[in-house]
């Protein structure tokens, strides 16, 4: 959970420069991993974290001690902007707001909604990659990527969880299975 105010009502406009905070935000220490989530961590060979703050401190806070590849393209997905300065909403709600208008096509200052599947096929087949080089690698990522890399997996032939994590800390273990 990154450190930063959720409560405060935003205007559009507002809610991108929320967003460009939450991005480089820090993890929230009072929100720590699982005693689960930290076992799983160390059974694994490889580390790789997107380029935003939260993910590696993520990572340490999961207590490993390095980072083997961190990658932007592992970033969350892009959230598109607004220059409205009506109606005043929580980030929350923004966030529902936008996500909807851009699966339908807005996509102002993000990339597509299309260019966000193609990019989590690439992370998909990056990791298939690390994976076949260093069998366990764990992905510290974030929410909606998170979502469509899972999708992207299974439909490459990987077993993991029916529905993908969803929760901070939440993770999900996938397994190849040649078909």
């Amino acid at each position: 959970m990154p450190e930063i105010d959720n409560e405060r009502r935003l205007s559009a406009v507002e809610f991108g420069r929320w967003v460009l905070a939450y991005n480089e935000a820090g993890i929230n220490v009072k929100c720590m991993p699982s005693q689960d989530a930290m076992e799983q961590a160390k059974k694994c060979a490889f580390v790789v974290c997107s380029n935003l703050p939260r993910s590696s401190e993520s990572a340490k806070a999961l207590g490993l001690k390095g980072i083997d590849a961190c990658e932007s393209m592992f970033r969350e997905l892009d959230m598109p902007q607004g220059n409205w300065r009506f109606p005043r909403l929580s980030p929350a709600i923004w966030a529902v707001v936008f996500r909807l208008i851009w699966i339908v096509g807005y996509s102002k200052n993000a990339e597509s909604f299309r260019e966000a599947k193609k990019r989590a096929h690439s992370c998909a087949q990056r990791l298939t990659e690390l994976a076949s080089e260093h069998d366990k690698v764990l992905f510290v990522g974030h929410g909606l990527l998170n979502w469509f890399v899972s999708r992207q997996l299974k439909s490459m032939g990987w077993a993991g969880p029916q529905k993908a994590p969803r929760k901070y800390w939440e993770y999900g273990v996938y397994r190849y299975h040649a078909t």
